[in-house]
């Protein structure tokens, strides 16, 4: 199990790291939704976080990509020439956040499990907390919460991004790191402050402090490390402020199958016996900084030696090939039982992030989002990685409308925004007898026959329930496309009745539904 690769960094962690403590319900999602888990060599993993430290995995989304980059010192503060965050730091932030861990520890790795999500409501790899405490689309996960919680890369996408913002907070909340190289985000060691952030900027009083100069840590203090428990250097998480955790494991890597993660970068710290660093962090400038917003007491030059980030950046179709091309399959396209199941697969490549949302209160789902996968991502041999996803669909009979209504659920791609309506016929409901009074006995009578007359069949309708819409016309194109073998009324479904079901067919039906046309099959041109 994947525990046993990454037991060296939950040795003595105490009260530190949210990862440790018991799954969270009643965030972002009822239940966590599936996510995929790549491969225990975190090649597929590292890749994400170098592409995110350039902003490549979506860098047109306000909500994933990366913001601009402030730089300059206090009062000259400009905008760098291109998005950045080292991606060395973001590997070490994925490692002390979630041991770059996606999926619950109890999935293995190259395998599909419930998301990782942490007591505060924290998610995935970089354990995004900001905007994953409640549902926030009318009660129900937001595209973007899908993603976050679903997709491993745009889990890294939002913690880079979050990363550039607690950045950006300098220097109106924030202190300035780098005043003697103009605050030059390149330089890793400048990015003291946003990482202190990351984790939240606090000090003592704090359920975590973060403040290198709390009494509560010692000091002088061994660095910390991610490495081999022998190599003298220290392990125990609350020995530690955040951001000498982050710096220690960018230093020291941790080793998974006798190879380091990534290149080790030997991040310098403030010395704190030196004024120019320890008379900025002292307890009394960062009071005044929460308390206040006033900050530049605690600017500081950058520590020597300052480093850049040696990686380099990632080819321009990286990002291409492991985002895939989803496409998004379900079937079938209506059920009609109390209690349904529904196929989801992604006949495309790559990881197809999905949620599942019901249109009425009388179909419940019992997932709200997951994932389904591609034939050409890596499954780990024995793993359980069940490439399509089961979605079961239930019908509450005490709800459900009694006149054949029908209902759907909306099955969304959250990368292409494709969109699958699955149509939920309630099964038929029998009346519950009735006393009936005893009446007195009348002269029976021979009654005229009479009729019943046959409803006249609606055009356009393809699931058979007298109406014409858009569930029908999505039905047929889903038909036209292949991907569902039959229609419940295949011949009504001919709305202009020229002897087949079409994509025109499905469009003729639209404008009925839309008021466009005056009837099915259209009137003839004169």
């Amino acid at each position: 199990m994947r525990l046993l690769v990454i037991a060296t960094v939950l040795v003595a962690a105490g009260a530190a790291m949210a990862v440790l403590a018991p799954r969270a319900y009643g965030c972002a999602f009822a239940n966590p939704p599936t996510a995929y888990e790549p491969p225990a060599d975190r090649v597929a993993h590292l890749i994400g976080l170098e592409l995110a430290g350039f902003n490549m995995i979506a860098p047109l989304s306000r909500f994933f990509g990366i913001p601009t980059v402030e730089t300059g010192v206090r009062a000259e503060r400009t905008i760098a020439e291109e998005p950045y965050a080292p991606p060395t730091l973001l590997k070490a932030i994925g490692w002390i956040e979630s041991g770059i861990s996606q999926a619950d520890w109890n999935t293995p790795f190259g395998a599909v499990g419930p998301a990782l999500v942490s007591f505060d409501c924290g998610y995935g790899i970089m354990q995004i907390t900001s905007g994953m405490t409640r549902p926030l689309d009318d009660g129900w996960p937001s595209v973007n919460q899908a993603l976050v919680a679903t997709h491993y890369l745009f889990d890294i996408a939002r913690g880079s991004a979050i990363l550039v913002d607690k950045w950006n907070g300098a220097p109106q909340v924030r202190p300035i790191a780098g005043t003697d190289t103009g605050s030059d985000p390149t330089i890793v060691e400048n990015w003291y402050f946003a990482t202190w952030g990351y984790n939240g900027f606090t000090g003592p009083g704090a359920n975590r402090s973060n403040h290198p100069s709390d009494p509560g840590y010692a000091w002088p203090r061994t660095g910390f490390s991610c490495g081999a428990l022998n190599d003298g250097y220290g392990h125990r998480y609350g020995d530690y402020p955040y951001q000498e955790l982050v710096f220690g494991c960018a230093a020291r890597p941790p080793v998974v199958n006798q190879q380091q993660l990534w290149e080790p970068l030997a991040i310098s710290l403030p010395d704190l016996d030196d004024p120019l660093w320890g008379e900025p962090l002292s307890l009394d400038n960062w009071f005044a900084c929460i308390a206040r917003s006033d900050c530049a007491a605690m600017d500081i030059p950058s520590p020597v030696p300052f480093h850049l980030d040696p990686v380099e950046r990632p080819g321009d179709g990286v990002a291409a090939f492991l985002l895939g091309s989803p496409v998004l399959s379900a079937n079938p396209a209506i059920v009609t039982e109390e209690v349904n199941q529904v196929i989801i697969q992604n006949i495309g490549r790559g990881i197809l992030a999905w949620r599942a949302r019901p249109h009425n209160d009388w179909i419940t789902v019992d997932k709200q989002g997951g994932v389904a996968l591609g034939t050409d991502v890596a499954c780990s041999p024995g793993a359980p990685c069940q490439r399509h996803a089961v979605l079961t669909v239930s019908v509450d009979p005490a709800l459900a409308p009694r006149d054949g209504t029908m209902g759907w659920v909306d099955i969304v791609s959250l990368t292409t925004g494709q969109l699958w309506q699955v149509g939920v016929r309630p099964p038929a409901i029998t009346p519950a007898p009735t006393s009936t009074p005893t009446m007195t006995p009348v002269p029976t009578l021979t009654p005229t026959s009479t009729p019943t007359p046959t409803p006249m069949p609606q055009i356009g309708d393809a699931n058979c329930d007298m109406t014409a819409d858009s569930i029908d016309a999505a039905l047929i194109l889903q038909f036209g496309a292949g991907l569902t073998a039959s229609l419940p009324c295949l011949e009504t479904a001919d709305a202009n009745q020229d002897g087949s079901v079409n994509v025109l067919d499905a469009a003729l039906i639209l404008q009925f539904s839309a008021g466009l046309l005056p009837s099915l099959p259209p009137p003839q041109r004169t």
